[in-house]
C-alpha cells in the first residue's frame, strides 16, 4: 500500500483486528472494536508489534505513545485514518 492510496474505516479495522487476532491466538471475530486492548491482553510487546506492521503496511511513522493512548481498535483505527489523511 502506498500512502497515496486511501482505505476506508471498514478497511482498516478489519486489518487491525486480524493483527491483533494473530498475536494474541485468537479469532479475529472475538476481539470486540471497542473493548479495550489490554483487556485482551495486549502489552507494550505486542503493541510495538502490531505498530511495527502498521508503519509497514501503511508506509507511516507511528509514534508510540499516541497510538498507545488509543486504546480501542475504534479509537486506533482513527487516530491511523488521522496520519494517511
Amino acid at each position: 500500500m502506498t500512502r497515496s492510496e486511501t482505505i476506508s474505516h471498514d478497511e482498516l479495522q478489519s486489518w487491525l483486528l486480524d493483527r491483533i487476532a494473530f498475536y494474541l491466538d485468537r479469532p479475529a471475530e472475538n476481539i470486540d472494536p471497542g473493548v479495550e486492548l489490554a483487556r485482551y491482553g495486549v502489552d507494550s510487546v505486542y503493541a510495538i508489534s502490531i505498530i511495527s506492521d502498521i508503519e509497514d503496511h501503511l508506509q507511516v511513522e507511528v509514534d508510540v505513545a499516541e497510538a498507545r493512548r488509543r486504546e480501542t481498535v475504534t479509537a486506533l483505527t482513527d487516530y491511523l485514518l488521522e496520519l494517511v489523511a
